[in-house]
């Protein structure tokens, strides 16, 4: 399996699981494309994801599909999108608002080893605080909002194929991330610190706990960076597989 192989195995089952989640959904078209509406408002939650094969017909349809669920989406320009999508992205209102990078850390690249201080895999008991941490890791504000989040949350933590990771201070989580895995690689995802916490080491400690949880697996690490972390991914050693135009209806993503 190559780099980008890699990468889309794992995208593409997460979205996926995304559609589990409390009041989620799913819209497939040609496998592997899909609408993944996760239960959230929000469009970092939702995703639009068209491969080779996709059709003018499938955007329309996922753009209707999260329309009637009043929920806004992204829709990634992979490397196989069609280009013929182009023009209905444009007319519709699906303009790029981001470049984010795929990025993946070789299996051999990860050393096994203690899990760092204060790093901590997350049980079923604690999953709901789990979830609010992302929450305002995320920039989350103190709303009716947090509720739901945690529920969310709360599935993301405790799912068969998922695995949540915190680092725990004197207040509460200070970091989190998820790992999503699939048969052959596994992935990062709500990996954030909380914002009065941050450049404080957090995310490179809770990092170390990752490699060492995940080295016995011998699975590729991939993840989709921000323009903000994409820095962070370099240093510590994530190689670049390919930039990724992120497009929505709206800039709030």
């Amino acid at each position: 399996m190559d780099r980008l192989q890699a990468f889309d195995e794992n995208f593409f089952s997460f979205a996926e699981m995304l559609s589990g989640a409390p009041g989620g959904a799913a819209l497939p078209f040609k496998a592997p494309s899909l609408a993944a509406a996760s239960g959230q408002p929000y469009a970092g939650e939702n995703y639009a994801i068209f491969g080779a094969g996709a059709e003018s017909e499938d955007v329309s349809a996922a753009l209707s599909f999260f329309s009637n669920r009043r929920a806004e989406f992204v829709a990634p320009w992979l490397p196989q999108t069609p280009y013929g999508l182009a023009q209905i992205f444009e007319e519709r209102g699906l303009l790029r608002r981001r470049i984010y990078t795929s990025m993946y850390l070789p299996a051999e690249s990860m050393r096994a080893g203690e899990m760092p201080e204060g790093v901590s895999r997350i049980t079923e008991r604690d999953a709901l605080r789990w979830g609010e941490a992302a929450w305002f890791a995320f920039g989350g504000e103190a709303s009716a909002g947090v509720d739901s989040y945690k529920r969310y949350g709360a599935y993301l933590a405790t799912h068969k194929a998922n695995a949540a990771f915190a680092i725990e201070g004197e207040e509460g989580y200070l970091s989190t991330a998820l790992i999503h895995e699939t048969a052959g690689t596994v992935g990062l995802y709500y990996f954030a610190t909380l914002p009065e916490h941050r450049r404080h080491g957090f995310a490179a400690r809770l990092m170390d706990g990752l490699t060492a949880a995940l080295a016995h697996k011998g699975k590729p690490l991939v993840l989709l960076a921000t323009e903000a972390g994409l820095p962070f991914y370099i240093n510590y050693g994530f190689k670049v597989i390919d930039k990724i135009p992120i497009c929505s209806l709206t800039d709030d993503i």
